[in-house]
């Protein structure tokens, strides 16, 4: 096992700028990316005409990069980048340890570290309002929906030459290492390239009151739960749709009812105008993405042609579903954060007793912990017959370039590829996956003995239990089940209206078809 120790990154309207590797080397690394193998292809076609003009056609070729080694470093020059994120003091050192390190490296590399308060949109604010006067940042911490409109400004950065050069680019074995879906997530813009990279990953798991349900035999309410066996985390961990609603949701409900008041399995008071709730779902735009993602059922995607978003959620799959989901939400199975108030969480009726599930962000573990009872976490449900998918979650690093001369700063450009790839160094990056909750982006994170550690719920107590169980789940069950949805102009609303649909389909007595059109309408206007 590997153990590690350290502690622990905006926009002329005028011309869109393709980013271009360049620099020196000082040595080949071993098993070299080919550079004519991209580890993800962009099925993205050039931006729509209404995008920002491009000094550069999006499928020219890029500039051929010299790999021959020249030097102890790569960046010959004095270059100075900067870093913007909205991050607390404790994720800024963590930063701040890595720059130090970085700078022993490659010490004509100054990496300013710049804290923006408030929120990741104030982040996106920050440099977008810097575009004009080319002040923007080189690396901005974002959603993809922020590296988007930096991409309509015209100077987001392709990392791709980066990535894949064959003297300071990943290796093949570092593609292998990095889980692919935060890979993807990068190239999913409407511009060929990976204009973002992955930093603080996150996902949903199903979390549950193992107290309770765990032992527990439904059989005599329904004999197909399990076979007719207790319940045990290897059948949780495997549910269907089909399976929670439809069988486990009405037995659960009916064997509490049955029981003495003294023996309820909901140990808190009724939900005040909703009694009790078998599920608490804290996001419903999450909710309504992922049953299209699970269900194949269509959400959005890009054309191939022209580079435009398209919206897909208008299916007649997408109406069916919410159509049971309204009947579920009536019969208590199921309330979302949406349902029950806009601006709550349900994992706070889950940690009250009031509830037996909850679905929430493993970024917020630590909110599904009650002192009252032990949490189990699982995958969450699936569509029958269908491949699991977990929404991939969290923002990334978006990277943005600048002009020196009127042309491409190579420095910074290359100065900033290779911050970010010590940065993710699986040393490097299970510390700051310890440090900050996030997911690991590599699979061999979950290898080293720090974070087996940090997984391991072996003498912990309280919310660390919860922690590391979480923190296994992310790291070794649920990698090859997410996935990213693309992204475009009116991606953001579409996310926005895959709330209001769940919201309008499940609470109120509007027709499904018509919240549907008005989710339709609405995404178009910002499109």
């Amino acid at each position: 096992m590997k153990s590690s120790t350290k502690l622990f990154f905006p926009l002329a309207i005028a011309m869109l700028l393709t980013a271009c590797g360049g620099g020196s080397s000082s040595a080949k690394p071993s098993e070299p990316a080919n550079s004519s193998e991209p580890p993800v292809a962009s099925s993205q076609a050039p931006a729509s005409s209404e995008a920002a003009p491009s000094s550069q056609a999006p499928d020219s070729e890029p500039e051929v990069v010299s790999s021959e080694p020249a030097g102890d470093y790569y960046v010959k020059n004095p270059t100075t980048i900067y870093l913007t994120s909205s991050f607390n003091d404790k994720y800024q050192q963590a930063i701040d340890t890595i720059i130090n390190e970085f700078k022993a490296i490659e010490p004509n590399v100054t990496v300013v570290n710049q804290k923006e308060t408030g929120s990741y949109d104030d982040v996106k604010t920050k440099v977008i309002n810097q575009v004009a006067t080319q002040e923007h940042p080189d690396m901005f911490v974002g959603y993809p929906d922020a590296v988007q409109e930096v991409l309509d400004y015209g100077v987001g950065a392709d990392m791709d030459p980066y990535i894949n050069n064959t003297s300071y680019g990943w290796t093949k074995n570092d593609l292998k290492d990095i889980f692919p879906a935060y890979l993807a997530e990068g190239s999913m813009y409407t511009l060929p390239g990976s204009y973002s990279l992955p930093m603080c990953k996150s996902t949903e798991a199903l979390y549950y009151n193992a107290d309770v349900l765990i032992g527990l035999n439904l059989a005599a309410y329904d004999a197909t739960i399990n076979g007719g066996a207790a319940l045990s985390k290897a059948y949780l961990d495997d549910l269907t749709w089909e399976d929670f609603f439809d069988h486990l949701c009405p037995a659960l409900l009916a064997y509490n009812e049955a029981q003495p008041s003294d023996a309820k399995i909901f140990t808190g008071d009724p939900i005040p105008d909703y009694g009790y709730r078998v599920l608490g779902y804290d996001s419903d735009a999450n909710l309504f993405i992922t049953l299209a993602e699970q269900y194949g059922y269509g959400y959005t995607s890009i054309d191939k042609v022209t580079g435009e978003g398209k919206l897909e959620f208008v299916n007649d799959g997408m109406k069916q579903l919410m159509t049971k989901f309204r009947e579920y939400y009536s019969k208590g199975y199921i309330l979302t954060g949406g349902t029950y108030s806009e601006s709550s969480y349900t994992s706070s009726l889950f940690t009250a007793g009031q509830m037996l599930f909850c679905i929430g962000s493993t970024a917020g573990a630590t909110h599904q912990y009650s002192q009252d009872f032990t949490t189990g976490v699982a995958r969450l449900p699936r569509a029958a017959g269908k491949a699991r998918k977990v929404i991939s979650q969290g923002p990334s690093l978006g990277f943005l370039a600048h002009k020196k001369n009127n042309e491409i700063d190579q420095d910074r450009m290359l100065a900033s590829w290779l911050f970010y790839k010590f940065f993710t160094e699986t040393e490097n990056a299970t510390n700051w996956a310890i440090t900050t909750d996030y997911l690991p982006i590599r699979y061999s994170v979950s290898e080293t003995d720090d974070y087996l550690k940090y997984s391991s719920a072996t003498g912990k107590t309280g919310e660390a239990v919860v922690k590391a169980a979480t923190a296994k789940y992310g790291a070794t069950e649920v990698g090859n089940d997410l996935y990213s949805s693309p992204v475009f102009r009116g991606s953001g609303e579409a996310r926005n209206q895959a709330n209001s649909l769940v919201v309008g389909c499940l609470s109120t007595d509007t027709s499904i078809d018509e919240l549907f059109q008005k989710a339709y309408a609405e995404t178009l206007k910002k499109m």
